[in-house]
């Protein structure tokens, strides 16, 4: 009954704080500083399912299906999305459908109204039709800060429907730092776009020559009818790369079995700073949603995987 209590009285001043479009953080466009805002939140933190540990971190990946404006104005989605986000130290998003900016600039307060500060930095809008879609990525300003970003340049090529946001982060404690590199491929050329991928880790590797740990996560459309998944013939199934989200991990919310979202790293991040943890969040289950309420919030799973933050040697 006490949970209950608590849970109504967020929602409450969620929508009240929402509505009156009240946002809070300091974001970063590209690397640049803009607007910050004043913050106004609880103390109490709510962590559900992952145990926390200061010599570690949790990088994820999440796919929010579709968000905007609409999405933004439902009030138990955004609640729903503001207890999955503060699992995680970062986390990678994509399909951000929003011209105007709002919806990621509420999806910041709603989680920094949970108790812990987050921020994010945001790519341009991308795609090759009037369907434009941005990534993001929102992490915890306890734990992590932010270095340069830059969207991949594929003016060339044109190898990506939605080319690839990449940013440079290191651990407050400790001191593990790391390039992610997100994508969401088009899915009728999934399979070209994933094995264009170490394309793009080399440029990345020739703009951080002083890095060696590379991390691509994104929704990379990976599995079922889109790629074959067992084919070890993709250039990033070389040994240079390991897929922390293996095969067997089913990562759509839809009754079908498809891994289509991916944490891929370096083999020197796997070495080094790798915890061995790697997993898919069942929101659902976890926050005991019916299938329909998931599904109002994204057909995705968020995935994620574990990393210490002592024992990188670069």
């Amino acid at each position: 009954m006490a949970l209950q209590f608590r849970i109504s009285i967020f929602t409450i001043l969620f929508f009240i704080l929402t509505t009156i479009n009240t946002f809070s953080g300091e974001i970063h466009v590209e690397g640049k500083f803009t607007f910050p805002f004043s913050k106004s939140r609880p103390t109490e933190e709510v962590f559900i399912d992952i145990p926390r540990r200061e010599e570690k971190i949790i990088i994820a990946n999440f796919n929010i299906q579709v968000f905007g404006k609409t999405k933004a104005r439902k009030t138990d989605v955004m609640v729903t999305l503001a207890k999955i986000i503060p699992q995680f130290d970062i986390v990678a998003i994509q399909e951000i459908r929003d011209a105007s900016g709002t919806a990621i600039k509420k999806l910041e307060h709603a989680v920094d109204v949970m108790g812990t500060d987050y921020e994010y930095i945001i790519g341009p809008r991308l795609g090759r039709t009037s369907s434009k879609e941005q990534y993001a990525f929102m992490y915890n300003t306890k734990t992590i800060s932010v270095g340069e970003s830059y969207t991949f340049d594929d003016s060339e090529s044109d190898l990506f429907h939605r080319q690839p946001f990449i940013a440079r982060f290191k651990t407050k404690k400790g001191y593990f730092d790391f390039i992610l590199i997100t994508i969401h491929t088009d899915p009728e050329d999934a399979t070209k776009e994933i094995n264009a991928i170490p394309i793009v880790l080399q440029d990345v590797q020739n703009q951080f020559p002083d890095e060696k740990d590379f991390i691509v996560l994104g929704d990379l459309n990976a599995d079922c009818n889109y790629f074959d998944e067992d084919d070890q013939t993709s250039p990033l199934r070389s040994p240079e790369y390991k897929w922390l989200i293996t095969n067997d991990m089913d990562t759509n919310l839809a009754e079908s079995s498809c891994t289509y979202d991916r944490i891929i790293v370096t083999s020197a991040t796997t070495s080094e700073d790798y915890a061995d943890m790697s997993d898919v969040f069942r929101f659902d289950t976890v926050l005991g949603l019916t299938k329909s309420m998931a599904k109002k919030v994204s057909d995705h799973y968020p995935v994620y995987s574990v990393f210490y933050v002592h024992k990188d040697t670069d």
